[in-house]
């Protein structure tokens, strides 16, 4: 059944990545079912840069869709300067002032409008839930991420200020967990719960003592085709691909590591992306005589990169935390199996037949599993193209069609439970099991 639904979604836009397009696709294709108002605050860099979206939605309106910029005031773009100075634990202060701000336009909204359910979308970081659950609305949260503790073992390789860094990261969470008091209530005020990894659904049930529903904040949308051609003369140069930030959480170093102790040389490695650590990667390239196979594309629009992907053989993550990353969907959608980590959102969707999964373990150990698995698939670039197919078939298990389904349950089991509770004793509520 139709539905009025208020949408948080911070950061959303049409033409990025990440967190904007898992925004934006998921607007796009709930506005196909149902009457939304989305509230936002970003669509470009940083808080407050709109451009982008406005411009689009002015020459492509969206039908069933109103969007409705929070302007965040000049005391938290004042505070989000120091975010872009670099200092981004400040984004989070500024984020909570925009939250406010978002509050306040939802409550003039639902004066007008008698909104069905309210959708706290994203960010999907579980630090700052929002203050939406105060309309009074039918309220779902979710995919909320952001809730992992770094395994040590994958800090062992990275420099002293960074494991200090993941370190102190690891306690803020486990502190946040367990006393904030304005998280915990979020987590008990939120009639359906959505968690972006199982790990996360495990984590909710830990400290919240919550049923939630699993669903990666990412998903496929378009269809999906095979690309035999790409196949030709596989043998002689397999097209690797890895794309991300090049900063030590990305990781970048340990797949170099891994190619350089590789005994065979067909292959070349795209890495689409660019960041602090991109000189020192390529000196290292150079060190190690591989600066003729590893070409670093830098930052490209989406487009672009997309094509990259699409060219590709064998995508490759080495990321040590992440939830649902977009590229591993990217990588999907077009036939192209990954290599990743058997951790996070990655070891979550990429199964035997869409990728392989490498176990956490000691950073040397895991280089060395990492060097083995691309060795034999270089030396039998036969099982590349038998898995470009099995790699198809899980994107179709992905599609947004199953996800709003999935959605559209949601919502209908978010106002079950708001009525229930309201009937009865909050101590009665009910908590909903997938």
């Amino acid at each position: 059944m139709k539905k009025k639904l208020l949408i948080s979604a911070y950061a959303i836009s049409p033409t990025r990545g990440s967190e904007y397009a898992a925004a934006w696709n998921t607007v796009m294709h709930l506005a196909g079912e149902h009457d939304l108002w989305v509230l936002y605050g970003m669509s470009d860099d940083h808080m407050g840069d709109t451009q982008t979206l406005r411009q689009y939605i002015e020459n492509n309106p969206l039908p069933g869709a109103r969007f409705i910029e929070v302007e965040a005031g000049w005391v938290a773009k004042t505070i989000n300067l120091l975010n872009k100075a670099g200092l981004g634990w400040f984004f989070y202060l500024a984020y909570y002032i925009w939250q406010k701000q978002a509050l306040k336009v939802a409550r003039d909204l639902i004066k007008e409008v008698n909104i069905d359910v309210v959708h706290q979308l994203g960010p999907i970081g579980f630090r700052e839930p929002g203050f939406l659950r105060k309309l009074g609305k039918p309220m779902v949260w979710g995919p909320i991420g952001g809730m992992k503790i770094i395994d040590k073992q994958l800090l062992a390789g990275l420099p002293f200020g960074t494991r200090i860094k993941f370190t102190l990261k690891n306690y803020i969470n486990k502190y946040q967990l367990k006393y904030s008091m304005r998280i915990r209530l979020a987590f008990k005020k939120a009639d359906v719960l959505i968690a972006a990894t199982r790990l996360g659904q495990e984590t909710i049930k830990q400290y919240f003592n919550r049923e939630s529903y699993y669903l990666p904040e990412q998903g496929i949308a378009g269809d999906v085709f095979p690309a035999v051609n790409k196949f030709n003369n596989m043998a002689d140069k397999v097209q690797l691909v890895w794309s991300g930030t090049l900063n030590e959480r990305k990781n970048l170093k340990m797949c170099l590591q891994a190619l350089a102790a590789v005994p065979r040389d067909n292959w070349v490695l795209n890495v689409l992306g660019d960041g602090p650590l991109r000189d020192e990667l390529k000196q290292y390239t150079t060190e190690n005589k591989m600066a003729d196979k590893v070409i670093f594309h830098g930052h490209l629009p989406r487009k672009q990169a997309v094509r990259l992907m699409a060219a590709g053989h064998l995508h490759i993550m080495t990321s040590i935390a992440e939830d649902n990353p977009a590229v591993i969907f990217e990588a999907m959608s077009n036939g192209v199996p990954t290599l990743t980590p058997d951790h996070c959102g990655m070891g979550d969707v990429i199964c035997s037949k869409c990728g392989l999964k490498v176990p956490v373990d000691t950073y040397d150990n895991m280089l060395q599993q990492f060097t083995s698995v691309i060795n034999i698939l270089l030396n039998n670039t036969w099982i590349l193209t038998d898995m470009h197919q099995t790699t198809l078939l899980c994107a179709n298990e992905h599609r947004w069609d199953k996800r709003l389904k999935k959605l559209n349950h949601i919502y209908d089991e978010a106002i079950a439970v708001y009525h229930h509770s309201n009937s009865y004793s909050t101590e009665g509520r009910l908590n909903i099991v997938q």
